[in-house]
């Protein structure tokens, strides 16, 4: 998602300095860059029912003038939101549109970061084989491009999918390469995404005074962050890791933060069966 709010607003900066006068359309592209701007930092803060309409709007204008690269980013980012809600069709809806219009445009960039968001749809349905053929692609795309971000980002998908196999040597081992990277280009955001899969690695195996280090880092860091997906990461795992050791009040704790990030958000589901979990366990919350 960050991707493609980046290059869509330097697209716009671009334009916007070689023209001496607006051209027809500039002002409505330059429009859609603010409001996809906006809803990207809706997005951050966990404000997602004002990011989607604000993506919506930008998709809206950027179909006006048949802005190509902006109607993909704008319908990612959709797909994004979608698919943090569980919206399964609705995400590969937008995410298909997406990627086709990605292709049609030969954006390597942009089908990576597609592919990525769609396999991690597939995923989350149990669409495993899906999902791995998704990511392999995405993993093409990367490699045809200079090392950054995206590499990144794929690799731990593969490691999410080998995880989801229970393959935990395969999953440390994608998280590991993406770390590495993080590290070569100080990705303080990166680093912190990469430590807490490496946490939950770990948790999954039952080593848990190996995982809690790891988590308590990248919550710490998504914090300093201000990132919301993070943070939502981070607790859930850190919620998982307290109710596997029986600290019944880290887990409350935890589970209550963590409540409160689904329900701001608009994950329902997710919030029902965090609910569901901590009545299982006898555990209240606010």
């Amino acid at each position: 998602m960050n991707r493609s709010w980046r290059w869509l607003l330097l697209l716009s900066g671009m334009l916007w300095g070689c023209a001496a006068a607006q051209a027809p359309g500039v002002g409505l592209r330059t429009e859609a860059v603010n409001l996809n701007d906006a809803g990207y930092h809706y997005y951050l803060q966990g404000r997602w029912s004002l990011a989607q309409g604000k993506f919506a709007q930008a998709l809206a204008y950027n179909r006006l003038i048949d802005h190509r690269a902006g109607i993909a980013a704008n319908l990612n980012n959709l797909g994004a939101i979608a698919l943090g809600q569980g919206e399964w069709g609705e995400a590969e809806t937008y995410l298909k549109e997406a990627l086709r219009i990605n292709r049609d445009q030969g954006d390597p960039a942009g089908i990576c970061e597609t592919l990525n968001n769609l396999g991690a749809a597939y995923l989350a349905q149990g669409r495993l084989g899906e999902a791995q053929e998704t990511f392999q692609e995405a993993l093409g795309q990367a490699q045809s491009l200079p090392p950054g971000p995206l590499w990144a980002l794929t690799l731990t998908h593969l490691g999410d999918a080998a995880l989801s196999r229970q393959e935990y040597t395969q999953a440390w081992d994608y998280y590991s390469q993406a770390l590495e990277q993080d590290r070569s280009r100080k990705d303080r955001r990166g680093l912190a995404v990469r430590r807490e899969r490496l946490g939950r690695t770990l948790l999954e195996q039952g080593n848990y005074l190996a995982a809690l280090p790891y988590l308590h880092e990248a919550l710490w860091e998504f914090r300093q962050l201000e990132d919301t997906g993070g943070i939502v990461d981070a607790l859930n795992s850190l919620t998982r890791l307290a109710l596997a050791q029986g600290d019944k009040e880290g887990a409350r704790l935890y589970g209550e933060r963590l409540l409160k990030l689904y329900q701001a958000r608009g994950q329902d589901q997710e919030a029902e069966k965090l609910q569901a979990l901590l009545r299982a366990r006898g555990l209240p919350y606010k």
